[in-house]
This record gives C-alpha cells, sequence and structure tokens, in this order.
C-alpha cells in the first residue's frame, strides 16, 4: 500500500528508479544532479519535492547524499482526493510538478516522513495511514495553507486527531472520548481544533458523517435503512433530516443528481 525508502549514493540515468506502487514523491535532502522523465530533464536541489505522473519512468543522474522515495497506492491516496475536492489536488500528479521548502519546511517534511516510516514499520491500518499521507501532501504540496503556520508538535497533533476520528466517528461524538485519545483536556482540545481546523467536535464529526454518506449512496448498494445504521443513527429519519440540511436536498433528490 505505501513504501517509504531512502536513497544515496551516485545515479547514472541509464537506470530507473523502481517502484512497487503508482503514485510517486522523491523529496530531495542533499543531492547534486537532476531528475530525468519524457517531460524534461529538473534540477535536483536541496529542500525540493517532486511529485510525480502515474506514466513513464524516473531517471536520475548525479550525487544522491540522501533522498527520499515515497511510494503508494491509489487506495491510500484516495483519502487526500476525498478532503481535497479543489482542481489543483486532483491535478497535483497529472504531470510532473515540484515545490521547493525553506528551512523551516524543509525540516518539518523531514521529519514527518521520519514518523511515518515508524508508522509504516509499525504496520497501522489503511485509514490511519491515509490520514498521515493526507496531511503530508495537504502540507508539502502547500494545498492546506494552515498548516505551514503550524508547529511540528501541532501537525502532529492534528494528525492524531485525524486518525482518531477516522476510526470512531461513527460511534463516538463526546468531546471527552477524544480528548482522551489526545491525551488533552476537552476544554484544549476545543481550543486546540477551533485554533488549527476553524471548526467544533461536532462540526467536524458531521462533516466526516456526511462525506461517507455521499461515498455510500453513490457507489455502494446499501439502501438508505443501511447506511443511516452504518452511520450511527438510531433512525433513518434521523439520517435523511440531518442529510438534507447538511446538503440542501433530500436523499432522493441527491441520488437523483449524481
Amino acid at each position: 500500500m505505501i513504501q517509504l525508502e531512502v536513497i544515496t549514493g551516485n545515479y547514472k540515468r541509464e537506470m530507473a528508479l523502481p517502484a512497487n506502487f503508482p503514485m510517486r514523491i522523491l523529496v530531495v535532502k542533499e543531492a547534486n544532479g537532476s531528475l530525468h522523465m519524457n517531460s524534461g530533464d529538473y534540477d535536483l536541489l536541496n529542500g525540493r519535492i517532486f511529485f510525480i505522473p502515474e506514466e513513464g519512468l524516473v531517471r536520475l543522474e548525479g550525487e544522491i547524499k540522501i533522498a527520499y522515495w515515497l511510494t503508494f497506492s491509489s487506495i491510500i491516496y484516495s483519502e487526500f482526493l476525498l478532503q481535497h475536492l479543489d482542481p489543483l489536488a486532483k491535478n497535483l500528479f497529472m504531470k510532473l510538478s515540484y515545490q521547493d521548502l525553506d528551512d523551516n519546511g524543509s525540516k518539518k517534511t523531514y521529519s514527518l516522513l521520519m514518523q511515518l516510516q515508524k508508522e509504516i514499520d509499525a504496520k497501522k491500518d489503511v485509514a490511519y495511514l491515509s490520514q498521515y499521507l493526507s496531511l503530508f501532501l495537504g502540507y508539502t504540496a502547500n494545498l492546506d495553507g494552515y498548516l505551514a503556520a503550524l508547529t511540528l508538535d501541532e501537525l502532529q497533533q492534528v494528525l492524531r486527531f485525524r486518525a482518531i476520528l477516522e476510526q470512531f466517528y461513527k460511534q463516538e461524538r463526546s468531546i471527552n472520548f477524544y480528548a482522551d485519545g489526545m491525551g488533552i483536556s476537552p476544554r484544549k482540545l476545543n481550543l486546540f481544533l477551533d485554533k488549527v481546523l476553524g471548526k467544533s467536535l461536532s462540526a467536524l464529526i458531521k462533516d466526516r458523517i456526511m462525506r461517507e454518506a455521499e461515498e455510500l449512496l453513490i457507489h455502494a448498494d446499501y439502501s438508505i435503512d443501511e447506511i443511516a445504521e452504518i452511520l450511527g443513527f438510531e433512525r433513518t429519519s434521523n439520517f435523511t433530516t440531518a442529510f438534507r440540511r447538511y446538503k440542501g436536498m433530500s436523499v432522493n433528490q441527491f441520488t437523483l443528481q449524481e
């Protein structure tokens, strides 16, 4: 599903970088040389992160003192697309693009990668790794501008919250439950969510439930009653009322337009 490798050494462009999964990112920490693809040649600059399209071989030429080669499956990537509906996110891997990180951004990126490796080694589940990758892409591609202002500790706190929310949003609504999972008081969690994500816990849970409802209505063969049960509603009427208030249309109207 996801693999992270540290690469070093001298590379000749005759040999392509192997990739076990279709989505590919190269993070350059220290290197001299160039990256070659059919679309063109690109300098390997310190602090440069490449978002590489699925098509085409990646060839390096030069000395790589240290870089990170991250590859992952489309399933892992799908959570990022669900959270980022704007065209910039959808086009991120359509053609080769890159970002040049400043010193502070580079340090955060390398720290996030090292933590990601620990999570991979710990065999965290797909939902957790998807949340991690979504945050990593949002930060490094500069699609979530608010993340740039966060400290590394705050970035890790956002990740932890997202992972807990992803696992329990269907069953748990209590601020105390999520605060316990974060290891902080309910008051501090409320302040953190308001400062960093700009929403209350109840709003974030509602957003996640309704996003899942849309996915199930579009892509699954469940009945409305079954979807209501899956999402933790005691009655189908509670689900349909909540959906109408959130989307401004009934469940039937939504399914007809899709």
